[in-house]
């Protein structure tokens, strides 16, 4: 099993799984407190916690802590590059 471990941050939630779904993952039944989607022979599951920006007084943002899962390591490569190059655009 291969897993490749992602934080993003400023992108929103509905976004994640919007790309995530694009790239042919559906939602996993289980704990609401760790989503989790999977595709034909890849799953993702993520967490979230707040944090500060730097320099700020208090502002934060929320970063997903993501654990992509794969058997095969080449096909784990393509779904990060496929995530990273929507993620990079930021819905714009």
């Amino acid at each position: 099993m291969t897993t490749v471990e992602l934080s993003i941050r400023g992108l929103p939630e509905w976004l994640i799984r919007d790309y995530l779904g694009e790239m042919g993952a559906a939602p996993e039944d289980g704990d609401a407190s760790a989503p989790r989607m999977a595709a034909d022979g890849w799953t993702v599951s993520w967490s979230t916690q707040r944090v500060q920006i730097l320099g700020s007084s208090g502002l934060g943002l929320t970063q997903f802590d993501m654990v992509f899962t794969a058997e095969d390591a080449d096909a784990l490569a393509e779904v990060e590059t496929a995530f990273m190059k929507k993620a990079q655009r930021g819905g714009g």
